[in-house]
């Protein structure tokens, strides 16, 4: 057996990633976490020393408006008050933004620069199908506002996601202009030794002058060995979330490879009082909440065939008990490998595991392949979501494609600009805040989010210019005097 020889660290310093607030709390409590359980903890977690605290993405937007009754926005101004100066990111999912439609660019650049408003200071930019050129748009608007910019690469196992594919993206994000690249393991997916092969080459390709970052999931059981070997293969900054919500389908805890990068000589800028602090505020809020707390996940070999993400494995059991679906999981597992094999290789990560997933229940439930194919999945074959990893299963595509013509090209350039569009059907009045609520969620949506937050409002709701005007009073701290009239009727307003 040919010996591997692990690299020796040195002084090198490495960065902490919170995932806490975002990817933690999404894998673990279904993305439940409220702004009342952040705020308590979030100087704190300001002041342990993490490079970038992760707070946004698709996920806790869509647990607000859908769940939790919350603005999306108050939370991030939140967070950005308690933390002040220090880096807050926020993931976006190239042309789908925060959502899973098909977004032109001025509605990402609109986002982005929304976004920097509320103390987003990163945009962390990644695509289901690696695909550069549909995170083009948010590395340019990311840079052209002055912000740090992290382009993912999705780790996935296939025939074409080689060493040699994953360096050639990273160069082409390198030329892009991103500040850093990471190797996003999202469906836990890596081992020690496949990490000891790609880590070092990523690092060679990107250069010395970019960052690379490193995340990885526990799913496997695999999770915390994985980031602890990457540690001396020259990564700069580690993403982890704090104990009570690490581990299973989480990432792993800070805590422990913390621990392993102090005791093997890396040079780690974290308090650790305030670590194990916050560490103690979550276990707490963990067990007053009935909310799980992380454990060791059981390796299971499954996993590297269909790749489903964990949280998504959990969240499609339960769904199909609670409609009385009777099917065979493994089945539909083994379905969902076909299926992404039929497809040319697409990763398991949002959104199109999802799509994967409900084509598989379409085809073992109606004992006919492709019988009823959604219309993500045709998109997804005739070119909307990006390029395919590689040529579909010609039977395939052309059961799915219907004769129809695929697009050529960079998706985002198939549509047509949203942001005026949508100013004119939402109405001209609303916020920039509101409006990318507006195409992001739909009138029907909001509505419903606007009637379970109306107990909880001490604020008017912007559906008319003196709501707007008064709102952004509420938000802009810097203004100490304004004063409104319309005729007779006037308003003053002073802090």
């Amino acid at each position: 057996m040919k010996k591997t020889t692990r690299p020796q660290p040195s002084k090198r310093r490495i960065d902490f990633w919170d995932t806490t607030l975002r990817d933690g709390h999404q894998s673990l409590w279904a993305t439940r976490m409220t702004s009342s359980m952040i705020e308590p903890i979030a100087k704190t977690i300001g002041e342990t020393g993490y490079s970038v605290i992760g707070i946004g993405g698709a996920a806790v937007f869509d647990s607000c408006i859908y769940y939790l009754a919350e603005d999306p926005w108050e939370r991030l101004a939140m967070v950005n008050r308690l933390t002040p100066g220090v880096p807050k990111a926020c993931y976006i999912r190239s042309l789908n933004i925060l959502g899973w439609d098909i977004f032109p660019d001025d509605a990402t650049e609109l986002t982005i620069r929304t976004l920097d408003k509320y103390g987003v200071t990163v945009i962390n930019a990644f695509d289901a199908l690696n695909d550069t050129r549909n995170m083009e748009s948010t590395i340019r608007a990311t840079v052209a506002n002055g912000m740090h910019s992290v382009a993912s690469l999705v780790y996935s196992i296939s025939p074409v996601h080689t060493d040699d594919y994953y360096i050639t993206k990273a160069k082409e994000l390198v030329a892009m202009g991103v500040h850093a690249v990471q190797l996003k393991d999202s469906g836990a997916l890596l081992t020690p030794e496949r990490t000891l092969e790609l880590v070092p080459k990523l690092r060679t390709a990107i250069g010395e002058d970019v960052k690379l970052h490193f995340h990885t999931h526990c799913t496997s059981g695999l999770g915390t060995l994985v980031a602890i070997t990457a540690l001396p293969l020259g990564i700069d900054v580690m993403h982890s979330a704090i104990s009570p919500l690490a581990n299973n389908t989480s990432n792993p805890p800070t805590e422990t490879i913390v621990y392993e990068a102090l005791r093997q000589g890396f040079d780690i800028p974290l308090n650790l009082e305030k670590m194990e602090e916050e560490a103690a505020y979550f276990r707490k809020i963990a067990k007053e909440h009935g909310k799980p707390t992380g454990v060791g996940a059981v390796y299971d070999p499954a996993l590297y065939s269909h790749q489903m993400p964990g949280g998504m494995i959990s969240n499609l059991k339960s769904q199909l008990a609670a409609q009385n679906v009777d099917v065979s999981f493994e089945a539909l597992m083994d379905e969902v490998r076909q299926i992404r094999e039929d497809l040319g290789y697409p990763i398991m990560v949002s959104p199109m595991a999802q799509f994967i997933g409900v084509q598989a229940l379409f085809n073992v439930m109606h004992g006919e392949r492709y019988k009823i194919v959604p219309a993500e999945i045709r998109n997804y074959a005739l070119g909307w979501y990006g390029q395919h990893p590689a040529p579909m299963n010609p039977d395939v595509y052309d059961k799915v494609a219907q004769g129809r013509d695929p697009i050529t090209g960079r998706p985002a350039d198939h549509v047509p600009p949203l942001v005026e569009r949508a100013r004119k059907e939402f109405g001209s009045h609303l916020s920039d805040e509101e409006l990318i609520l507006a195409f992001h969620y739909k009138p029907k949506t909001l509505q419903a989010w606007r009637d379970m937050r109306a107990d909880v409002l001490s604020y008017p709701l912007a559906d008319t210019p003196s709501a707007v005007f008064l709102n952004e009073l509420r938000r802009r701290s810097d203004i100490s005097f304004a004063h409104l009239a319309r005729g007779q009727e006037a308003i003053t307003f002073k802090r």
